[in-house]
Protein backbone atom coordinates (compact mmCIF):
# COMPACT_ATOMS: atom_id res chain seq x y z
CA UNK A 1 0.00 0.00 0.00
CA UNK A 2 2.85 2.38 0.81
CA UNK A 3 5.80 1.59 -1.46
CA UNK A 4 7.53 4.84 -0.42
CA UNK A 5 7.96 3.25 3.05
CA UNK A 6 9.79 0.22 1.65
CA UNK A 7 13.57 0.08 1.43
CA UNK A 8 15.18 -2.54 -0.81
CA UNK A 9 18.87 -3.19 -0.13
CA UNK A 10 20.86 -4.95 -2.83
CA UNK A 11 24.18 -5.87 -1.22
CA UNK A 12 27.19 -7.14 -3.20
CA UNK A 13 25.57 -6.44 -6.55
CA UNK A 14 28.96 -7.03 -8.18
CA UNK A 15 28.71 -10.70 -7.15
CA UNK A 16 25.20 -11.21 -8.54
CA UNK A 17 24.62 -13.09 -11.78
CA UNK A 18 22.81 -10.39 -13.72
CA UNK A 19 21.81 -10.64 -17.35
CA UNK A 20 19.44 -8.57 -19.44
CA UNK A 21 16.58 -11.02 -18.91
CA UNK A 22 16.86 -11.09 -15.12
CA UNK A 23 14.48 -9.52 -12.63
CA UNK A 24 17.43 -7.66 -11.12
CA UNK A 25 18.26 -6.04 -14.47
CA UNK A 26 14.65 -4.97 -14.99
CA UNK A 27 14.41 -3.66 -11.43
CA UNK A 28 17.55 -1.52 -11.66
CA UNK A 29 16.48 -0.23 -15.07
CA UNK A 30 13.10 0.81 -13.61
CA UNK A 31 11.16 -1.75 -15.62
CA UNK A 32 9.39 -3.34 -12.61
CA UNK A 33 6.26 -1.26 -12.21
CA UNK A 34 5.34 -2.85 -8.87
CA UNK A 35 8.65 -1.68 -7.40
CA UNK A 36 8.94 1.69 -9.13
CA UNK A 37 8.30 3.77 -5.99
CA UNK A 38 10.34 1.85 -3.41
CA UNK A 39 13.54 3.29 -1.96
CA UNK A 40 16.56 1.34 -3.13
CA UNK A 41 20.12 1.13 -1.85
CA UNK A 42 22.66 -0.73 -3.95
CA UNK A 43 26.00 -1.70 -2.41
CA UNK A 44 28.78 -2.88 -4.66
CA UNK A 45 32.47 -2.82 -5.28
CA UNK A 46 33.30 -0.99 -8.50
CA UNK A 47 33.34 -3.22 -11.56
CA UNK A 48 32.44 -2.98 -15.24
CA UNK A 49 29.11 -4.80 -14.86
CA UNK A 50 27.90 -2.50 -12.09
CA UNK A 51 29.13 0.61 -13.94
CA UNK A 52 27.17 -0.40 -17.03
CA UNK A 53 24.09 -1.12 -14.96
CA UNK A 54 24.40 2.19 -13.08
CA UNK A 55 24.53 4.16 -16.33
CA UNK A 56 21.26 2.58 -17.41
CA UNK A 57 19.56 2.85 -14.01
CA UNK A 58 16.76 5.18 -13.03
CA UNK A 59 18.08 6.00 -9.57
CA UNK A 60 18.32 9.61 -8.52
CA UNK A 61 21.57 9.55 -6.64
CA UNK A 62 24.83 7.67 -6.88
CA UNK A 63 27.41 7.81 -4.10
CA UNK A 64 30.90 6.41 -4.08
CA UNK A 65 32.74 5.74 -0.86
CA UNK A 66 36.41 6.45 -1.35
CA UNK A 67 39.31 5.63 0.90
CA UNK A 68 41.96 7.78 2.46
CA UNK A 69 43.65 10.60 0.59
CA UNK A 70 47.45 10.89 0.67
CA UNK A 71 47.16 13.44 3.47
CA UNK A 72 44.80 11.21 5.47
CA UNK A 73 47.14 8.23 5.07
CA UNK A 74 49.93 10.23 6.70
CA UNK A 75 47.57 11.46 9.43
CA UNK A 76 46.43 7.89 10.07
CA UNK A 77 49.98 6.57 10.35
CA UNK A 78 50.91 9.41 12.71
CA UNK A 79 47.82 8.79 14.85
CA UNK A 80 48.42 5.03 14.92
CA UNK A 81 51.97 5.57 16.17
CA UNK A 82 51.16 8.63 18.31
CA UNK A 83 53.22 7.19 21.18
CA UNK A 84 56.16 6.36 18.92
CA UNK A 85 56.82 9.12 16.36
CA UNK A 86 60.04 7.42 15.20
CA UNK A 87 58.01 4.33 14.21
CA UNK A 88 55.63 6.59 12.30
CA UNK A 89 58.53 8.18 10.42
CA UNK A 90 60.03 4.75 9.70
CA UNK A 91 56.77 3.42 8.28
CA UNK A 92 56.21 6.51 6.15
CA UNK A 93 59.75 6.20 4.76
CA UNK A 94 59.24 2.49 4.07
CA UNK A 95 55.94 3.20 2.32
CA UNK A 96 57.58 5.77 0.04
CA UNK A 97 59.84 3.05 -1.35
CA UNK A 98 57.07 0.43 -1.63
CA UNK A 99 54.28 1.75 -3.89
CA UNK A 100 52.65 -1.70 -3.89
CA UNK A 101 52.06 -1.53 -0.14
CA UNK A 102 51.40 2.23 -0.22
CA UNK A 103 48.47 1.59 -2.58
CA UNK A 104 46.86 -0.60 0.10
CA UNK A 105 46.83 2.32 2.54
CA UNK A 106 43.82 3.95 0.84
CA UNK A 107 41.61 1.33 2.50
CA UNK A 108 41.16 1.98 6.24
CA UNK A 109 41.09 -1.75 7.00
CA UNK A 110 44.26 -2.45 5.01
CA UNK A 111 45.95 0.64 6.49
CA UNK A 112 45.27 -0.78 9.95
CA UNK A 113 46.72 -4.12 8.88
CA UNK A 114 49.86 -2.49 7.47
CA UNK A 115 50.37 -0.37 10.61
CA UNK A 116 49.73 -3.30 12.94
CA UNK A 117 52.13 -5.62 11.17
CA UNK A 118 54.77 -2.89 10.96
CA UNK A 119 54.37 -2.31 14.70
CA UNK A 120 54.90 -6.01 15.44
CA UNK A 121 57.39 -7.00 12.72
CA UNK A 122 59.26 -3.70 12.34
CA UNK A 123 59.19 -4.04 8.55
CA UNK A 124 56.74 -4.15 5.66
CA UNK A 125 55.46 -7.48 4.47
CA UNK A 126 57.04 -8.62 1.22
CA UNK A 127 53.76 -10.02 -0.20
CA UNK A 128 50.06 -9.43 0.38
CA UNK A 129 49.76 -12.97 1.71
CA UNK A 130 52.48 -12.25 4.25
CA UNK A 131 50.68 -9.03 5.18
CA UNK A 132 47.42 -10.88 5.82
CA UNK A 133 49.16 -13.63 7.78
CA UNK A 134 51.03 -11.11 9.91
CA UNK A 135 47.89 -9.04 10.46
CA UNK A 136 45.90 -12.06 11.60
CA UNK A 137 48.71 -13.12 13.95
CA UNK A 138 49.04 -9.58 15.34
CA UNK A 139 45.29 -9.36 15.98
CA UNK A 140 45.26 -12.79 17.62
CA UNK A 141 48.25 -11.87 19.76
CA UNK A 142 46.57 -8.65 20.87
CA UNK A 143 43.24 -10.29 21.66
CA UNK A 144 44.77 -13.20 23.57
CA UNK A 145 47.09 -10.92 25.54
CA UNK A 146 44.11 -8.82 26.65
CA UNK A 147 42.20 -11.94 27.66
CA UNK A 148 45.20 -13.49 29.42
CA UNK A 149 45.09 -16.55 27.18
CA UNK A 150 47.78 -18.55 25.42
CA UNK A 151 49.32 -16.87 22.41
CA UNK A 152 48.50 -18.03 18.87
CA UNK A 153 52.05 -19.27 18.37
CA UNK A 154 51.84 -21.50 21.43
CA UNK A 155 48.42 -22.74 20.33
CA UNK A 156 49.78 -23.53 16.85
CA UNK A 157 52.69 -25.36 18.46
CA UNK A 158 50.27 -27.51 20.45
CA UNK A 159 48.19 -28.24 17.33
CA UNK A 160 51.18 -29.10 15.12
CA UNK A 161 51.30 -32.81 16.13
CA UNK A 162 47.66 -33.13 15.08
CA UNK A 163 48.33 -31.87 11.56
CA UNK A 164 48.77 -34.20 8.61
CA UNK A 165 51.79 -33.89 6.38
CA UNK A 166 50.29 -33.62 2.89
CA UNK A 167 53.57 -33.12 1.07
Amino acid sequence: QHPERVVVVLDSLDEANINKDSLMWRFVRGKCEDLAEVNTIILSRPCEKVSLLAKKSVFQRRLEVVGFTEEKINEYVDAFFANDPSKSRSLRAALSSRPDVRSLMYSPLLATMVCRTFKVDGELASTQTQLYESAVMAMLEQSTEKAGQATPLSILGELRPLSVNLA
